[in-house]
């Protein structure tokens, strides 16, 4: 008989990862498995975990600080196998609770004197919740105290009492009667009581901020709060979830200040690692039958949890505490050492906070901080750089740590209190290394792992660091505000970006690219600022503006959901009036993907496409082309690809009353050969060629026919087509202004000596175009030359000093003021495209030369 056990483990394994995948929580097994954070444990010992190939990992998060004593601790087990073999019953509401009446004795022997009465609880948020019931019951009061940046549960009452807006948002949180005041700050305590008297019941305050980003207090404050505490007769609660049962290096971290609370909240520890159990401490008088007859428990202050708990306190206080004194030992050494790691990577590490073995390491949020452009410096300014070192970690290092709830900029270190001196030593080691590869913007080294790429040693020397221009400038007082919204055209576009991706070939540029718009969510949106630019006009005008990055390529924009598509961009539009903007230019496919700004309804308003100066400038492209190349447009055939959109229906309009004859390219109608959109576009060029004084042939034809389409379409001075290779095959003039995320048209498809001005992004017009026709001249339509003087000096796909037609119009309406030009949706007015051209003259702006780059020229 064939052993089937491996097999029936290995599909379980897959059950349970797909069932948790589809099943318990998608969206974080998304983020997890965009940077290789999906482990499977199959095994917890002490301080290192297992996962099913047998690997071992360092656990330095340790559940937020919920093992004291690792995974699996013996004497816990012990406590758990003795309630089985004694047959004590464990669920025996309502009854004498004997094993929760001896956890509470004990409870009482340790905490701060007075601390006699408690009530116990099955996690750290319903912990919140009695402590909040009751301060109300005892004062006869509602209002609730806190501090900003807090954490105290995630249930209505503890998520009100916590200062986070980011995670209260759309829970109806906070309630009414919850107000918060900034941490550390004990004259903002005295003037919150002192300014509603009888009001508050209780301020609820953590010794230490644990999910805010390991926040300590000035030292003296939880002192200084006692004190003004009890001259507003308000309680005082203070919440050490996280901080208490020898987390710090005492006992309970109050005891660092000599401080006794009204109120005291404990959990995590107290369940020893593997049972949930938490209790509340307070003086006997704060408790009466208004409370205690009404509070009860189902599970609460059942007999496994209270053996659990006994035995949890047994261990801390063996051998005098000696597992509190070697958090307190092990954690002035780690801090120690890791104080010295800001010191060799200054660039990278901001701060060292915490206390015993509640650690945090805070990371640099600054775009410049690797001296040159950066994706590194992007992933910073988004608070993510601590994703990036605990994936490395956890990856190569295998040592698991992870970011603070809230302090996103802040690694905790958190490891079970009977952690190893040894061990301590290997995550200082590791941390070297992946914050030396983050302090020179090292791409392959902090990001390889995720692409299969070999482990690339030890980090360069930090003296090989490539300088350059640092991306972000500083914003001056008389500066205008802008803002522009990119992203990669493509693959290429990508790594131009940063030069750190060279490394990197096709595919595996793909596959990073796809998991960092994967690792994005409501709570951390895609968008990321890539740098800033100065531009100086003429007038002494002068325009900051930052230049907003989307991780995504045309193609993968053009297949986002719509509304996944709205959010990205909304939410790149937000961050960009955050900094300052006051016009934000959509770039490339952020325009397509939001019907030209319109998508985004009441955003829109500071939102501008950029396409009326895209077609200006194209307009002035095509002229200049076709006087150097001494073309008749007169009698010339014009092809427009994308006839119905914005800029090609705007040239057309231009060009008109100018040209023999102009053929239009679109998508085939439902119910018509031509699309109802194609169709208006002909009339408004037929209506623009009617109505001037023109001298083109399309002109003379549209005076005498009077306008009549049919008459124009039968004499082929207006012609339709969906198939651009058959458009093209006889135009002089070739316009591409479609978003096709690819090229439409092969260099041999071109009429002899035709000239094609490609104002897409990615092109239309295939790039061999120089090398199989010598013959045809094909140039970028919408690229301009910023006025000398500005300092706009990101790399984005083009030389220095030149930039994308679309990006000038967002700086010429900073520069002037005049916003009325802003660009939105299909319908572009013409006196707009004048002005805008006008605008360009004044500030500086000119048509490349490097507009011809298919032909060689710069």
């Amino acid at each position: 008989m064939t052993d089937t056990t491996i097999e029936l483990s290995v599909l379980e394994s897959r059950s349970g990862r797909s069932g948790f995948a589809e099943n318990v929580n998608p969206e974080l097994y998304r983020l997890l498995s965009a940077l290789n954070l999906d482990r499977e444990y199959v095994r917890g010992d002490g301080t290192v975990l297992f996962d099913a190939s047998g690997r071992r990992y360092l656990d330095f998060a340790g559940a937020y600080g919920a093992l004291p004593f690792g995974h699996g601790p013996t004497p816990i087990w012990q406590a758990i196998n003795d309630v089985r073999c004694s047959g004590e019953p464990i669920f025996v509401q309502p009854s004498v609770l004997t094993a929760a009446g001896e956890l509470a004795d004990r409870l009482g022997r340790i905490a701060p004197h007075g601390l006699t009465r408690t009530t116990f609880v099955n996690s750290g948020t319903e912990a919140t919740e009695v402590a909040l019931k009751i301060a109300r019951s005892h004062t006869g009061r509602l209002g609730v105290l806190t501090t900003g940046n807090s954490f105290h549960g995630k249930t209505l009452g503890a998520l009100s009492a916590t200062g986070s807006v980011k995670y209260q948002a759309g829970f109806g949180a906070p309630v009414e009667g919850f107000d918060h005041i900034e941490f550390g700050d004990s004259g903002a305590l005295d003037a919150a009581l002192s300014a509603a008297p009888g009001h508050y019941a209780v301020f609820l305050v953590e010794p230490i901020q644990g999910e805010g980003g390991v926040v300590c207090p000035p030292d003296g404050y939880l002192r200084r709060v006692r004190e003004i505490c009890d001259r507003h007769g308000v309680l005082m609660a203070l919440d050490e979830v996280q901080t208490g049962l020898g987390r710090t290096g005492r006992m309970f971290a109050s005891e660092h200040e000599g401080v006794v609370p009204d109120i005291l909240t404990v959990a995590k520890a107290l369940g020893g690692g593997i049972v949930p159990v938490g209790a509340v401490l307070c003086a006997p008088k704060l408790v009466d039958e208004s409370f205690a007859l009404r509070h009860t428990s189902t599970f609460a202050g059942n007999a496994l949890a209270a053996r659990v708990g006994i035995a949890v306190i047994d261990e801390l206080t063996r051998d005098d505490g000696a597992v509190v004194t070697n958090a307190a030992v092990l954690g002035r050494q780690l801090s120690k050492d890791l104080n010295a790691l800001a010191e060799k990577y200054p660039s990278v590490v901001t701060g060292v906070r915490g206390r015993g073995l509640l650690l945090g390491i805070e990371l640099t949020a600054d775009v410049n901080f690797v001296g040159r452009q950066s994706l590194l410096g992007s992933i910073a300014q988004q608070h993510n750089l601590t994703a990036v070192i605990c994936s490395y970690l956890l990856d190569v290092e295998g040592i698991r740590v992870a970011p603070t709830l809230f302090g996103n900029r802040v690694i905790r270190i958190e490891p079970p209190l009977t952690v190893s001196a040894v061990q301590c030593s290997r995550l200082i080691a590791a941390l070297d290394r992946a914050l030396g590869y983050a302090a020179m913007g090292d791409m392959d080294g902090l990001f390889g792992h995720l692409l299969g790429r070999p482990t690339v040693g030890t980090p360069p020397s930090l003296a090989a660091l490539r300088p350059g221009r640092i991306p972000d400038i500083a914003v001056r007082r008389t500066d205008r505000r802008f803002a522009f919204i990119a992203h990669p055209l493509n693959l290429e576009f990508f790594a131009a970006f940063d030069p750190a991706l060279d490394v990197f070939h096709h595919g595996e540029r793909q596959d990073l690219l796809e998991r960092f718009a994967a690792s994005t969510s409501e709570l951390d949106p895609a968008s990321f600022v890539i740098g800033s630019g100065r531009v100086v006009g003429g007038g002494d005008a002068k325009a900051h503006g930052d230049l907003i990055g989307l991780p995504y390529t045309s193609e993968q924009l053009l297949h986002l959901p719509t509304e996944q598509a709205l959010r990205v961009v909304g939410g790149a539009v937000e961050l960009a009036i955050s900094r300052g903007a006051t016009v934000v230019g959509l770039g490339g496919y952020s325009s397509v993907i939001t019907g030209n700004g319109l998508g985004l309804g009441a955003r829109s308003r500071p939102i501008t496409t950029g396409n009326t100066f895209t077609a200006a400038a194209s307009l002035r492209a095509v002229r200049r082309v076709c006087r150097e190349r001494g073309i008749d447009v007169a009698q010339a055939r014009v092809t427009i690809l994308g006839a119905a959109g914005a800029i090609g229906r705007t040239i057309g309009k231009q060009l008109a009353g100018e040209v023999g004859s102009i053929a239009l390219v679109g998508r085939r109608g439902e119910s018509t050969v031509v699309a109802p959109k194609l169709w208006a576009a002909a009339q408004e060029m037929v209506a623009s060629a009617t109505g001037g004084s023109g001298t083109g042939n399309l002109a003379v034809a549209a005076h005498e026919m009077n306008g009549d389409m049919d008459d124009l379409i039968k004499s082929r001075h207006l012609e339709f087509f969906t198939d651009p290779v058959a458009a093209v095959q006889d135009s002089l003039i070739v316009i591409a202004a479609t978003s096709a995320p690819h090229a439409l048209i092969d260099p041999t498809d071109l009429m002899e000596g035709a000239i094609v001005c490609d104002v897409a992004q990615p092109p239309n017009i295939g790039r061999d175009v120089r090398g199989e026709r010598p013959d045809v001249t094909v140039f970028d339509g919408g690229i301009v030359r910023v006025p000398s003087g500005s300092d706009f000096g990101l790399t984005y796909g083009l030389a220095p000093g030149l930039t994308y037609a679309c990006m000038a119009e967002t700086m010429l309406i900073a520069l002037s003021g005049e916003f009325d030009l802003r660009s939105i949706g299909t319908t572009l007015d013409g006196d707009s495209v004048e002005r805008l051209g006008e605008l360009a003259d004044v500030h500086g702006f000119a048509l490349a030369e490097a507009t011809r780059w298919r032909e060689g020229s710069q």
